[in-house]
Formats: structure tokens, sequence, C-alpha cells
């Protein structure tokens, strides 16, 4: 009897692990045969960087599911070593860099990581400087899990690279991550010498919620900032329904973009309930009377540049609120350290080099952004590109995986940091 019972748990076992395998089998026929955008490159790549960011969505909807709240740092630590991997290079990939120097510091009580590339391009003036904010909808991945793309930009830029190790949510929400990204800002210019940073040189750049903090920044330092780079930038909770968002609803790639991710991003940053959620989605979360002042900003037929071709939607304006919801989230929308798109002056910022991707729920923000900073004065250098979906600055070289197209806004990128903001004639790029 005993030996029946053996057999018959090792089968079950044996059965179990069959099951196990063909489910995996399946689930990589299905990625493998999973439909994407029509008019994006190398999709093979992009299916399984979407299928990561679905596996993720589904751990954190576990999450939810038993009261767990999905920002949790097990939850952070499987997606920053996730996210690590693919953005780093591997330890058998022989990646060349210029001796570029890693050290870490703290500034006005905030961890920061400096990249020194060997040569300055000024001995006397000090080293033109980045100063860098990660993204991670304000609530995942780090300086570390960057280390591979930061060296690389400080590689192929030729400029001292400083990443901001700001406060993450909800352990640490609004306006937390700011006023780390604002302290550490004001004491590199308040230290330039000492650090040997040429002060007129001063760069805050950003992706995603990073993008966020350097575009808040920038409107806060005004002048004492040189360029403000602004990549697949968060601006704005005021409207969910802009092009951009419309044409993610029924998106093929929600693991990489999609509304729902974004508004999550947005809630853990304010540190508000999940009840707002539903009313958010819906564009029932601010008070007509603010949207009505701050639609302007939105607004797809005045502000997406025609010439890009970018969509042939437009903004659907709020025409109604929930009042227990726009009571919470209204302060927020109106604090433009929090929606630094509504900023009430941007005449006197610094000028600004934006990338936007085709395939990114934030790209109109962007743009709209830049048109704004146009109409006010300033010098605006819009970079989009077609075949870019949100994040994808990031896989530009020196990591697992790359695209050519995220090569390519490296590219432009040094580019114009070279001749725009150096000065230096093509011949020596």
């Amino acid at each position: 009897m005993g030996s029946l019972k053996s057999k018959l748990k090792a089968l079950v076992m044996v059965a179990g692990v069959v099951v196990a395998l063909l489910a995996v089998v399946y689930r990589v026929y299905l990625v493998m045969h999973r439909a994407v955008p029509a008019d994006l490159a190398e999709v093979e790549k992009i299916r399984w960087l979407d299928e990561m960011g679905r596996i993720a969505r589904y751990g954190s909807q576990l999450l939810q599911y038993f009261g767990i709240e999905p920002g949790i740092e097990p939850l952070k630590l499987f997606i920053n070593t996730a996210f690590s991997i693919l953005v780093s290079p591997l330890p058998w990939q022989r990646v060349r860099y210029r001796d570029v120097r890693v050290s870490q510091d703290v500034y006005a009580g905030v961890p920061v990581s400096t990249y020194t590339p060997v040569h300055p391009q000024s001995d006397t003036d000090g080293y033109p400087t980045i100063i860098y904010f990660h993204g991670g909808g304000w609530t995942w991945l780090s300086v570390g899990v960057y280390d591979g793309p930061l060296k690389h930009l400080a590689n192929y830029t030729k400029f001292k690279v400083i990443a901001v190790e700001y406060r993450k949510s909800p352990q640490h929400p609004f306006p937390a991550a700011y006023e780390d990204s604002l302290a550490v800002t004001r004491y590199v210019i308040n230290n330039a010498r000492d650090l040997n940073i040429c002060k007129d040189l001063i760069v805050v750049a950003g992706d995603g919620a990073g993008g966020n903090l350097a575009a808040a920044v920038a409107n806060e330092m005004a002048s004492l900032i040189r360029l403000q780079v602004l990549i697949n930038p968060a601006l704005q909770m005021l409207n969910f329904a802009t092009p951009s968002y419309q044409e993610h609803v029924d998106n093929a790639i929600p693991g990489i973009t999609s509304t729902e991710k974004t508004v999550s991003s947005w809630m853990r940053y304010a540190h508000v309930h999940a009840d707002v959620k539903p009313a958010m989605l819906d564009n029932l979360h601010v008070s007509l009377r603010h949207y009505s002042f701050l639609s302007n900003f939105v607004d797809s037929r005045r502000r997406l540049p025609a010439y890009l071709n970018v969509t042939d939607k437009h903004t659907i304006h709020n025409s109604a609120c929930r009042e227990e919801v726009s009571s919470v989230l209204d302060q927020y929308v109106l604090d433009s350290r929090f929606n630094p798109m509504f900023a009430p002056d941007v005449r006197n910022v610094a000028d600004a080099y934006i990338i936007t991707a085709q395939y990114d729920v934030l790209r109109d923000e962007g743009l709209m952004y830049g048109h704004r900073l146009q109409e006010n004065g300033v010098d605006v250098e819009l970079q989009h590109y077609k075949n870019g979906f949100h994040g994808f600055f990031l896989f530009a070289g020196g990591g697992w995986i790359e695209f050519a197209e995220s090569q390519r806004a490296m590219e432009d990128l040094v580019s114009y940091l070279h001749t725009e903001v150096l000065d230096l004639p093509l011949s020596d790029i």
C-alpha cells in the first residue's frame, strides 16, 4: 500500500512538472506571436520587454488583491534586479568606456553617484555636468540599476554625470523626490568650484518620472541651469485622454506603457488611496473650475506640432468630476512642483531638449510642454522618435539589449550637447 502511495505521489509530481512546462511553452508561444504596433522595429525584443512588464504588473495586481501595497521593498528588489539585467552589460560582455570613474558621495544629505570621464573639456573651468534623475514612476529603480546607462551617457557625452538617489514613494511620497533633486542641484551649483564643475555648463536631465523632476527643478532654478533634457517626461496629471493616452487604451504593449501604469505611478507619488483610481481613469478627478483654467495646456489642437504628424486624434476634455476625488487631487494638479506642465511662468527657464517616443502614453505632454516653452521665448529642441517607446533611450548601447532607435537618440543628444552647449565644431565630435 505504501509503495502504491509513493508511486502515485511521484506520478502527481511528474504530472505537475509537465503541466508547468507546457504552461511555460504556451506562454512563450503567445509572446512570440503577440501582435505589436506595425510601425515598430525590432519587434522580438519589444515583445520580451513587454512580457517582463506584464509579469511585474500581474505581481502588483496579485499583491493588491491580498491588500498589500505594490511598492513594498521585495517587489522593488525584483523589478530593480530585472531591469538592471536588461539595461546594463552582463558580466561576460566586453564593454569599453573611456575610463569612466565612478564614486559615491552625499550632497545636501542625499546620496549621489558621480560618473567622471577622464578628460574634462577644460582644465581651468571644470567639467560640464549633467545632474541626472532616473525614472521608475517615483517608486521603482535606482541609481545602481542605471549604472550601465549612466556610464554610457558619461562616456559618449564627455560630461560628468551626477546621478541622484532621491527618496521613493510610497514610503516617501511627494515632495520627497522633488526636494532631494532640488537640494542636490543647489549643492552642485553652490559648490561647483570645489567639485571641479563648470558652473555655466550645468544640465539637469531625467527620463519618465526623472523627466518630471528635471522639469520641476529647472523651473525653480531658472537661469542657473544651462539646459534641461527631458526624456519621455511625465509632466501632468490633469488629463488622461490626450491622443497618446487614447491610442494606448487597447495597446499591444501594456507592459511597457499604459494608462493604468501611469495613473498608478501618480497615485503612489501623491500617496492617495486606491479608491480614487477609477475616477482618474475616467478623467473625473479634477474640478471643472480648475480644469477649464488649465485645459489650454493639454489641448492637442493648439499644442501638438502639426509638422510631426504624430496623431489624427484630439484631446477629449473633462466634462464632469467627482467632487470627493477632486477635493483630494486638485492640490496636486495645481502644484507645479508635482505637475511642472502648469508652472505659472516659464519665460526665464533653461533651454530645453525634449525627447519623445511615438509609442508612449506620455508622448503628447512632452510635445505640448515644448510648444508652451517655445511660445514663451525658450529655445527648445524637440526630438521625436517614430520607432521609440517609453524608456527606449536607456537601450542606447552598453547593455544586454540594444535598439537602433535608441542609439540614434543618443547620437542626436551627444551632437546637440557638443555643438550647442559646448560650442564644439562638428569635426571634434
